[in-house]
């Protein structure tokens, strides 16, 4: 059985590798990712498949970078930044973003 860590880290690389499937295969059917920011919670792997092709439809150019990770047990916290270029239009519960040209980092 793979680490907490090397599993956090897979679902993160999937990214970088333009691989979403490389996540999903580690990640629960009845998973759970809750985007803070808008107040909106995704549940299972076919909202992570669509979260993960929203966001590189909006940013094709996009990269991820894995800044802090602590692992306790079989739990983990993980910050990140990720950051591209909005060529694409960004899908969101406030609307759609048509692309603005412009580069984004977020954490």
């Amino acid at each position: 059985m793979e680490s907490v860590e090397t599993t956090v880290r897979k679902v993160h690389q999937s990214w970088d590798l333009r691989d979403p499937e490389r996540g999903m295969v580690v990640i629960a059917e009845d998973c759970q990712f809750e985007d803070v920011a808008r107040g909106e919670v995704l549940a299972g792997l076919d909202a992570y498949l669509r979260d993960y092709e929203r966001w590189r439809t909006a940013f094709p150019d996009g990269q991820l970078k894995i800044t802090r990770l602590i692992v306790q047990d079989d739990w983990a916290v993980v910050e990140f930044t990720n950051w591209g270029t909005q060529t694409g239009p960004l899908q969101s519960s406030l609307g759609t973003f048509p692309p603005s040209g412009r580069k984004m980092s977020a954490r």
